[in-house]
């Protein structure tokens, strides 16, 4: 009995570890691309799944349930890609800043390693997000007006 629990209890504390999520991780910009110390290209290209996976896929903690593949474009111009484990994931794009239009689209899943995709149909895919209309709705948003009895012109 006492060598069931300890079995038990040894299970019982390399189980999360068992179960966590595991995610590429890497950041390249090419605000840095005059850095000499940095190498990080292949976060961007099919070089990323040429590495040792040991260097580029990092296990999640608990309460990442999500790996993401962050891409941001300045003035409609590819700048950086992030590859991480995240708490959230945003389906809106993000922008910021006052005149250099810099806007960052985020990709998301839920499956071990599943933020692996590098190419340009992806990255233009994910960063499609960012154009929405002011007089065009999207189909959630008429869903959600006819639902409210909200009325518009269009």
């Amino acid at each position: 009995m006492q060598r069931f629990l300890q079995s038990f209890l040894l299970l019982l504390l390399f189980l999360p570890f068992c179960l966590n999520l595991s995610c590429y991780s890497c950041t390249f910009s090419f605000n840095d691309v005059y850095d000499i110390d940095n190498h990080n290209a292949w976060c961007t290209n099919r070089t990323l799944l040429k590495i040792s996976k040991d260097e580029v896929i990092k296990p999640c903690s608990a309460w990442e349930p999500w790996c993401i593949t962050a891409i941001t474009t300045t003035l409609n111009s590819f700048t950086s890609v992030t590859r991480a484990c995240s708490v959230r994931c945003s389906t809106l794009c993000e922008s910021i800043g006052y005149g250099q239009d810099q806007v960052t689209c985020a990709d998301c899943c839920r499956t071990n390693n599943c933020n692996s995709n590098f190419s340009v149909s992806y990255y233009m895919n994910v960063m499609k997000r960012q154009h929405t209309s002011w007089t065009t709705p999207l189909q959630s948003e008429r869903d959600f007006n006819k639902q409210h009895n909200f009325r518009f012109p269009y």
